[in-house]
């Protein structure tokens, strides 16, 4: 499988270190906010980057 996007990383970043600092992950809602993209952009994001788990 090709190497993960930059967008990509940086969701993956996020979601690492604020699951590390609040022992949950984050809510769609919390990324919707740092990124600054709709929700259905965050839903699609997440489930692209379960698919490639």
């Amino acid at each position: 499988m090709a190497p993960y996007t930059r967008k990509q990383g940086q969701y993956l970043a996020f979601i690492y270190h604020y699951t590390k600092v609040n022992g949950r992950p984050p809510a769609e809602a919390d990324i919707q906010r740092l990124f600054q993209v709709t929700p259905p952009t965050v839903h699609q994001m997440v489930l692209a980057l379960e698919r490639r788990g």
